[in-house]
């Protein structure tokens, strides 16, 4: 590598390094989590110089016992971050109103955090190794005392090592006094030296810790488990006696990542993918998709031959869109050995359907390897690996290398996207009717889905049974405790023909296809697929040979040729009989001089005459001579004329021979022509004729875009029943292999200790381990904050293929630990919808910038970029998208919108995308049924702010909205409502909590939970979708900024529409925001909103109408 490039790499991951320094720990988060009889014991000085050890005092319910506690110590609050920044940065500018609001909207920095987090069991003994340490007061307390430069890896390494020390001289004091739960004393000790370490002293006023306890349910019944099985095990008490010789982080989850990543680039073995991702491309190493050229390689990119092989159990008669296909299909080219590939994708595009085919794909080239087994065993190594973990070991026997890359992850920093994609893959209704008979370790599956309550196991219905392990949902060590219990332990009794099985009891009850038979079905499939696909590459190559369809176009070429050598083979036969008529009258003339001199030779003079050269014999040898030249000149013309025509007898020869032999071939193209005509034909009758565009400019038409090309329902099928033939290999593998006594089984063992969050002792050892949990679910899911604890000990390109999801989303130091261990990465998503949230200050991110030159144009800075923008600018793939007055190059783009009807997909369109996305729906126009019966409009309602952008008027509109509909309806009703600003949200849930709901009260769990899941920011419902939406604007005149702020970009009004699927109403002063940006769309021109007011709502009868008689939803 470079130095330059070493250098630049290093100072983009240095600064998001810095960054992660101050990033505080939500400790405020995490016990709002609690539930509340899980007591939070805070711990004021006062009560802990009195003695108090108040976790041996706390009441839990009579069904739980106490595990172990976690003592969140130092505590303080976050807005001590900005304290610090105010004192010591420069003043900065004053914010305007709208960087203002954006900060308090986007960045997090209220609530309480703290310095460090230590475990006890349940006897209030601290645990050595359940230390986490925040790094936020080491950082603040390094800038107070030595300024942003004295920030560096290098220093906090330094730093920790020596924590490491004071914590092991306190356990070593510990033992030396006969250790028993921590004293009050002790955390008094323990704060005074965090805050020493740190340099850092919060206020007095602050709880010196917090306390939470862990509890699980007392009365366990043990799983019924064979012999060879793996007991459950709870989890460990762990030794107070072991030596502290490392210190997590808990305030970053990326802090580790980062430098990992720095040590990779300081010794030049960088991650292709990484490397990408931080090396933007230059503008002429890209190509415009909406180009001439794009359009070009969008066509041949589009031919059969570069189809993937795998394709999803989806409904067969519905194609993807042309941009899904060439995203498909290019990042199967690109992502051959190693890369980045980014997709740009507006809501209602197809994203998880382009994911879906990226993974069948995937699993059918996997099984391919495995249809090359002779034996199951085979899979393996010939030599197993002795796997340490703590006190037991046994055989792992590793795959082989041709099985490993495909190892598949699904990454995001919303939970609810990583839901999207891994869990809605295991759901029957994401398979077509025609597929819904195919399964893959299906018993296992539902045993994963039924739910363990405190009441007992809770079986889904009958619908929500699923129909494969495909995927599955790990993150946090909780997620990956739930999926080994279901997948290893949990056993339920059902009477249900569809019975939920163990992986362990499907192994030894269950009797699914043979290996051989599997591996022979897959072969028929696979051969079946590649014939098709060679026809139809067939017929393209026919198509684009044939060109327009007649035999003279055809020929062309070859007549073109022909018809040029005719005319040179006559223009050379024409020369070669001058040529003779010419040798003919040169040999006259010869004969002519040769007449000539006898009778010159006739008037000879005597010898006495030529003796004195007389006049005559001067005369005579003056014509002697005379005609002897003459001789010479025509001896010589007719010689260069014989000469010329040996030339020409050889050129007309070979001319000749050139013009039969294009005779020849004119023939044959002729007869190919025929031959080529027929056999289109006949691959037309058989696969129907293709609807492919007259002119490459002709890609833009809706009917190409929506219905793309080469797709027909006979080979969509052959694919998918290709992917149904590798899960069905896949599993009768499976089966075979957990067998006892085959390798699998003895493999199965250290998974469940992986999932159990225990480690080998041999770091090498857990890629081979978690390359054999892909052998059973090939997709797993995290989000960020999760992944570098999940894949803890595997190096960078130890996984095949990492897929990030909802990229415009995250902080772009989110993905480098993802990036760092991924060989492959597409990413996906839309920086036009939600952005990242941020928690510090701006001042703070734009000062720690400008440490480096690398970094010091806001490029890389988290408040402004996401992992989207990064992989977008690093594409080679893509297009231009105007934003905010600038050109933003995005990566490939998709652009069929199939989920909002009019007017939100055309508001949408006009105002985030430039009018590229086209309508995918089969109407514009709504279905008949909605939840309210008017269409999508602009409720005008004006008051005055009460709290911040709260207006009470509106507030209590939408709470009355929905209690007409709760009570007409007896549900609560399947709605959202999103407002830009969390003040609005906080105001809206507060009241529908508080009113009284006369006529009907929904259960107030049921209620809260509702309020939760459908009343928030438009954070809540990124990635969601709902037939009606209401946008709950808030603000007025006197209070602007706010309205201003979320009218700056098209991002939070483009996502509250593109959540509508039917209806969406915009609740607010039309004149305020109807004049703002973006806004005014939605209030005047083409698609304009119908501007109502309230009592538009009128009566919500039974049948869903709104009546505008004097309403029940009051004048207020």
């Amino acid at each position: 590598m470079a130095p330059f490039d070493q250098q630049r790499l290093l100072a983009i991951l240095d600064y998001w390094h810095k960054v992660e320094f101050f990033v505080p720990y939500g400790l405020d988060q995490r016990l709002d989590e609690l539930e509340g009889w899980q007591s939070k014991v805070v711990l004021q000085a006062a009560c802990l110089e009195a003695g108090s050890t108040q976790w041996n005092h706390i009441d839990v319910p009579v069904d739980k016992e106490i595990t172990g506690y976690s003592l969140f110590l130092g505590v303080f609050d976050k807005s001590a971050v900005l304290t610090v920044c105010e004192k010591l940065l420069p003043i900065p500018a004053p914010l305007s109103d709208i960087a203002r609001f954006e900060e308090e909207a986007r960045a997090d920095l209220e609530g309480q955090t703290c310095f460090a987090k230590i475990g006890l069991d349940k006897s209030g003994c601290p645990l050595a190794d359940s230390i986490s340490i925040s790094t936020a007061p080491w950082a603040l307390g390094q800038t107070l005392s030595q300024g942003l430069g004295a920030l560096g890896a290098s220093e906090f390494e330094s730093a920790r090592g020596y924590l490491i020390n004071l914590f092991n001289n306190f356990f070593a004091t510990r033992l030396d006094n006969a250790s028993g739960p921590l004293t009050a004393g002790e955390v008094l000790s323990l704060h005074q030296t965090l805050c020493e370490w740190a340099g850092f002293y919060p206020g007095a006023d602050q709880p010196l810790a917090v306390l939470e306890v862990k509890t699980k349910a007392r009365a366990t019944q043990e799983p019924d488990v064979a012999s060879d099985q793996e007991p459950t095990a709870l989890q460990e008490e762990e030794d107070e006696d072991d030596p502290v010789d490392d210190l997590d982080i808990l305030n970053s989850f990326y802090i580790g990542d980062l430098e990992r990543a720095m040590h990779s680039v300081r010794t030049g073995n960088v991650p292709a993918a990484l490397r990408q991702y931080l090396t933007p491309l230059a503008d002429d190493q890209r190509l415009d998709l909406y180009s001439d050229a794009g359009r070009e390689l969008l066509y041949q990119r589009l031919r059969p031959r570069h189809l993937s092989i795998g394709h999803w159990l989806g409904n067969a008669e519905h194609p993807m869109s042309l941009m899904q296909q060439f995203a498909l299909n290019q990042a199967g080219a690109d992502l051959h050995y190693s890369g980045l590939f980014a997709v740009n994708g507006p809501p209602g595009t197809g994203k998880t359907t382009l994911l879906r085919d990226l993974f069948a794909d995937n699993i059918v080239r996997r099984a391919r390897v495995l249809s090359g087994l002779s034996s199951v065993n085979d899979a393996f190594s010939q030599q197993p690996l002795t796997v340490r973990f703590k006190d037991e070991e046994r055989q792992v026997w590793p795959l082989i290398e041709a099985l490993t890359g495909f190892e598949m992850v699904v990454a995001s920093s919303n939970n609810a996207a990583v839901e999207n994609i891994s869990v809605d893959l295991t759901k029957r209704n994401a398979l077509d009717a025609t597929w819904r008979s195919v399964g893959y370790l299906q018993p296992v599956a539902h045993n994963l889905a039924v739910k363990v309550k405190k009441t007992g196991p809770v079986f889904p219905k009958d619908q929500d049974i699923p129909w494969g392990l495909v995927s599955c949902a790990l993150g946090n060590a909780t997620n990956r405790r739930r999926f080994r219990e279901g997948l290893f332990f949990n056993t339920f009794k059902s009477d249900k023909t569809e019975r939920p099985l163990t992986l362990w009891k499907w192994l030894d009850q269950e009797q699914p296809t043979s290996f051989a038979s599997a591996r022979a079905a897959f072969n028929l499939a696979d051969k079946a697929v590649s014939t098709a696909l060679a026809e139809r590459e067939r017929l393209a190559q026919l198509l684009e040979e044939l060109g327009d369809g007649t035999q003279a176009s055809y020929v062309a070429q070859a007549q073109q040729a022909h018809t040029h050598l005719q005319t040179c083979v006559e223009a050379t036969d024409a020369t070669v009989r001058e040529n003779l008529r010419r040798q003919q009258e040169e040999e006259k003339d010869c004969l002519s001089l040769v007449e000539q001199q006898r009778l010159i030779d006739r008037t000879s003079p005597g010898w006495w005459a030529r003796f004195w050269h007389t006049q005559a014999a001067r005369a005579y040898t003056r014509q002697c001579a005379e005609n002897a030249k003459l001789q010479l000149e025509s001896h010589a013309r007719l010689r260069a004329l014989k000469s010329e025509a040996l030339t020409l007898s050889s050129q007309l020869a070979k001319l000749e021979g050139q013009r039969q032999a294009c005779e020849r071939k004119l023939a044959q193209r002729s007869r190919d022509w025929e031959t080529k005509t027929a056999e289109r034909a006949a691959l037309e009758q058989r696969l129907g004729v293709p609807l492919l565009p007259a002119t490459l400019a002709d890609l833009e038409l809706p009917q190409f875009q929506i219905k793309g090309l080469w797709h027909d329902v006979q080979f969509a099928r052959l694919r998918s029943a290709l992917f149904a033939a590798a899960l069905q290999l896949q599993q009768a593998w499976l089966h075979e292999a957990g067998q006892p006594k085959n390798r699998m089984r003895s493999n199965l063992w250290a998974i469940s200790h992986l999932l159990n969050n225990k480690q080998p002792e041999d770091a090498s050892h857990v890629l081979p381990v978690w390359q054999n949990l892909f052998m059973i679910v090939p997709v797993v899911s995290t989000t960020f904050a999760s992944f570098a604890n999940q894949f803890r000990g595997l190096q960078s390109d130890a996984l095949g293929w990492v897929f990030i999801d909802e990229a415009g989303q995250a902080v772009p130091q989110a993905a480098v630990g993802a990036l760092w261990r991924a060989r492959r990465c597409v990413v996906v998503g839309d920086p036009l919808q939600i952005e990242p949230v941020f928690t510090l200050p701006r001042q703070l991110i734009t000062a720690l910038g400008q440490l480096s030159p690398f970094t010091h144009d806001d490029s890389y800075a988290p408040h402004q970029v996401s992992v989207q923008r990064l992989a977008d600018q690093a594409s080679r793939f893509g297009t231009y998208a105007p934003m905010m007055g600038k050109r933003l190059w995005i990566g490939s783009p998709l652009r069929v919108h199939r989920r909002c009807h009019d007017p939100m997909f055309s508001l949408a369109n006009r105002m985030a995308y430039d009018d590229k996305m086209v309508f995918g729906l089969a109407q514009r126009n709504a279905p008949d049924t909605p939840l309210i019966d008017l269409p999508s409009s602009w409720v005008d309602i004006r008051g005055n702010v009460t709290r911040k952008q709260v207006v009470y008027e509106q507030i209590e509109f939408m709470a009355k909205v929905i209690v007409c509909l709760f009570q007409r309806d007896q549900a609560l009703p399947k709605l959202y409502v999103v407002s830009p600003f969390k003040a609005v949200r906080q105001a809206l849930r507060q009241h529908l909590m508080q009113i009284e709901w006369a006529g009907g009260v929904p259960r107030r769990g049921d209620l809260k939970e509702w309020v939760k899941r459908n009343v928030g920011t438009v954070h809540t419902f990124q990635g969601k979708e709902q037939d009606t939406v209401f946008m709950l604007l808030g603000a007025d005149k006197g209070h602007a900024g706010g309205a201003q702020w979320a009218a700056s970009k098209p991002n939070l009004l483009n996502v509250a529409l593109t959540r509508a699927r039917h209806r969406v109403y915009l609740v607010g002063d039309i004149e305020l925001w109807g004049q703002l940006e973006h806004f005014s769309l939605a209030a005047r021109g083409e698609h304009a909103l119908a501007r109502v007011t309230r009592n538009a709502f009128g009566i919500i009868t039974k049948g869903g109408r709104a009546q505008t008689a004097p309403d029940r939803l009051g004048q207020a």
